[in-house]
């Protein structure tokens, strides 16, 4: 399976992304937020846009979730806790499997950033460097989603479950290009933090499109909301917060930091 990240013009920062099967070139359109800038990429490679896959509720992620469907005759595919919210045509359970031409990709119900929140996760034993999760608003580059809608308890749950999941080599697709944002985040509070440094007098070269993939591995070196027990995240939320003794306390002291940044 593979996969095409796009920033789009004239968002929320927000990137979509076209999964698609190689060998047969049906694609999934992710969180779309223009119809017509997702038909025309797919159309550049060769792809038809046969499914829509939703994370979740908010606006940006389900703008033009139905013209999309109109334009393509896509059916989609969302899930089960946001029925409420939307219309779908595929309500999806947590651990389901989607199949995308001759693959299949994992939904996982993850709660926190809204309570209705998911994620798609792709996973090959053979070939694990094509791992890889889009993890809408819930994992961000260097960070975590927002919790205005939902839950920081729940999300802090969600993180330890995906964390245990995702392999090293896991490539992280997200909502939005939050990246040189959250590693400024992170050096404003630890400029020791060498790792965040080196990423970020790279990436900010870069322009949205042209921002490094990063892998599960490279982000457990600088995303402070995977390094609870570091002696610099401890120092941090020991500085803001009188109990930070569980690293439950620590992630909650560290949404809260983020918040207000």
């Amino acid at each position: 399976m593979q996969i095409l990240r796009t920033h789009v013009p004239n968002s929320a920062n927000n990137y979509n992304h076209l999964v698609y099967c190689p060998q047969t070139r049906v694609t999934a359109a992710v969180d779309p937020f223009s119809a017509e800038h997702l038909i025309a990429l797919a159309q550049a490679n060769n792809l038809v846009i046969e499914q829509i896959w939703v994370t979740h509720e908010h606006h940006d992620h389900i703008r033009h979730v139905h013209k999309l469907k109109e334009l393509t005759g896509a059916p989609i595919f969302a899930p089960s806790t946001c029925q409420a919210k939307f219309e779908a045509d595929h309500w999806l359970d947590d651990e389901q499997q989607v199949v995308l031409g001759r693959h299949s990709i994992t939904h996982l119900l993850a709660p926190g950033h809204t309570p209705g929140h998911s994620v798609y996760l792709y996973q090959d034993a053979d070939r694990p460097s094509e791992d890889f999760i889009l993890s809408g608003d819930t994992l961000f580059n260097a960070g975590v989603g927002n919790v205005k809608s939902g839950d920081a308890n729940t999300l802090f749950d969600t993180v330890m479950r995906l964390s245990k999941r995702l392999t090293p080599t896991s490539r992280l697709y997200s909502g939005h290009d939050y990246l040189v944002t959250n590693l400024k985040f992170t050096l404003h509070h630890g400029p020791q933090n060498q790792a965040a440094a080196e990423t970020l007098l790279a990436v900010e070269k870069q322009s949205p499109d042209q921002r490094a993939i990063q892998s599960w591995h490279e982000e457990c070196r600088y995303n402070l909301f995977l390094n609870l027990d570091s002696d610099q995240v401890k120092h941090i939320t020991q500085i803001h917060e009188t109990n930070t003794e569980s690293t439950r306390r620590r992630f909650l002291a560290l949404r809260q930091l983020r918040d207000q940044w």
